[in-house]
């Protein structure tokens, strides 16, 4: 996955969707855990009102309230004992701190409640199965049983201390403030409990339970219990909370998705500040295959190409010099014994020699531009597939007038092709082919072969050979390892730099070693098939 969009875009759509699933189960769980306070919060004032009932009560007693508040409640209501009940840790520890325990059913469908005695080891259970109005009406006359059990003057103070257990407000009001209908106040002056429903359009809608206090008075008392609210899944404040760690979560990912690219980008602006200040060995270590680490590449390409080039116009400028004064002084040579010359004969061999020493000086000038075209940037280059077997047969045609009695052979695969330039494969060929006649007794042969995506190319002569140590610097322009042998052969020692420049640009590699005959062994290694980028920016790994 080349492409930086894709990277990120995909690297933040995963995020999003893990970050999604995070949250809901977040909230899920959230959810869970506020669902049982609001159930604990619902029961406590209930069960507390039920508990302080059996307070005093003998076992007789207890079981005969258990049956009163099983038929007012319509649900089985029991006194167990701890052990009983097989409380858990976490159970005793909550009845223990006087709590509502809900025990949920496996099935769901209904929920047992537990609760402690106030003067016994002893616990409440009862089973319900669903909130029911019967309850509701179950609870307020509780409340009611419980506020007439005490002197009128300290209801107020009783209801303070009841409004601490219960999860919702009781409170004691006229009914003529109490915004009811005609039948909501018939019931009431029935002694009916009436379930009041508040808008049901608003999010905080809930339910109120009022209890007439006082029969048959004209504006009589009611016991308003409520509102009690129903569950919200989702209130404001959750899922306030919620968007913010989703937000902060995205923008981390975000952070860790950039963060790396961001890196690497620095990097290279640090290498390129290097090399904006002059130091030429600014490398960006940047690795990857997508767009900023081609850029890299292409960078590491250009500065290595940049060292070159100085390298090369020094070696040019102190070789060319060398290489030039050698004919220009035999020309001037010539010209003084040219005025020396008394016959036209005589005159005549030594025009033919300078003559011949113009055509070297040509050569040599061609040598040295071919040479600069090569170093100073990419040449044009013209990739195509070519059948490397057709350029070795034909170069060995073309030498067949030159070649004398040394042979040259052509072995190996016949069908290889790779994606190059014929001139400059020719050219390759060429030169180390010709350098292999130099030096060879008697054969010199061009070896074809394959080695996974690439094609290698062996050059061999039964010659002397190269010494180990001197095998790097055949390369160099101007080399010479035999000076005067070099000389009688008309070589310039440009020949073996420009084939190494042409494989560099082909993305390849040439090696020297011995051949199985004692002589030297050139071998260039190609891709079959070239990268989709320049050639600056290419990782050599042959």
């Amino acid at each position: 996955m080349n492409s930086i969009f894709v990277r990120i875009y995909g690297g933040i759509l995963v995020a999003l969707l893990i970050i999604g699933a995070l949250t809901w189960a977040g909230v899920d769980l959230v959810n869970d855990y506020r669902s049982l306070l609001y159930r604990e919060r619902m029961a406590k004032g209930t069960f507390h009102l039920m508990a302080d009932s059996y307070r005093g009560l003998d076992q007789p007693g207890r079981e005969a309230r258990s049956l009163e508040l099983t038929r007012l409640f319509g649900a089985p209501v029991e006194v167990r004992t701890g052990s009983s009940l097989e409380l858990s840790y976490r159970e005793a520890l909550h009845l223990d701190e006087q709590r509502v325990v809900l025990r949920g059913e496996p099935d769901g469908n209904a929920v047992t409640v537990l609760y402690p005695l106030p003067d016994a080891d002893l616990y409440l259970r009862a089973r319900l199965s669903r909130l029911s109005e019967q309850q509701a009406r179950a609870t307020a006359r509780l409340v009611l049983d419980h506020l007439r059990d005490q002197p009128r003057a300290r209801w107020d103070e009783v209801l303070v201390e009841l409004n601490r257990q219960f999860g919702y407000p009781l409170v004691i009001q006229r009914q003529s403030s109490l915004e009811l209908d005609g039948e909501q106040r018939r019931r009431l002056g029935r002694d009916e409990v009436v379930l009041s429903l508040s808008d049901s359009t608003r999010r905080d809608a809930g339910v109120r339970v009022l209890m007439p206090v006082d029969d048959g008075a004209t504006d009589p008392r009611v016991l308003v219990m409520g509102p009690l609210h129903l569950f919200d899944q989702f209130p404001w404040q959750l899922l306030s909370i919620a968007g913010v760690l989703a937000l902060l979560l995205v923008a981390v990912s975000t952070y860790l998705q950039v963060r790396p690219l961001q890196t690497r980008l620095r990097r290279l602006d640090r290498a390129v500040k290097r090399l904006g200040s002059g130091d030429l060995g600014a490398y960006a270590d940047i690795p990857g295959n997508d767009p900023i680490g081609q850029v890299a590449a292409t960078f590491n390409g250009m500065t290595a190409h940049i060292r070159r080039l100085i390298e090369a116009q020094r070696e040019l400028t102190r070789a060319v010099s060398h290489e030039l004064r050698t004919p220009v002084a035999r020309l001037r040579f010539g010209l003084e014994m040219l005025a020396d010359c008394e016959s036209a004969e005589e005159r005549r061999g030594k025009l033919n020699a300078l003559d011949k020493d113009i055509d070297q000086l040509d050569r040599l000038i061609d040598e040295i531009l071919t040479y600069a075209r090569l170093e100073e940037g990419t040449p044009n280059i013209e990739f195509q597939p070519v059948m490397v077997r057709d350029i070795c047969e034909q170069l060995a045609a073309e030498l067949e007038d030159i070649r004398g009695d040394i042979a040259v052979e052509v072995a190996g695969a016949t069908d290889l092709t790779l994606d190059g330039d014929p001139r400059y494969l020719h050219r390759i060929l060429q030169n180390l082919v010709t350098n292999a006649l130099r030096y060879a007794s008697s054969r010199v042969r061009m070896t074809l072969s394959e080695e996974g995506d690439q094609v290698v190319l062996d050059v061999d002569d039964d010659g002397k050979g190269i010494p180990e140590h001197q095998r790097e610097r055949v390369f160099k322009p101007f080399a010479r390892l035999d000076k005067s042998r070099h000389r009688a052969s008309g070589g310039y020692g440009l020949g073996l730099s420009i084939v190494k420049r042409i494989v560099d640009w082909h993305g390849g590699a040439i090696q020297v070693s011995e051949s199985e005959w004692g002589g030297a062994r050139f071998r260039v290694i190609l891709p079959r098939h070239q990268q989709k980028q320049h050639v600056l920016g290419r990782r050599r790994g042959l």
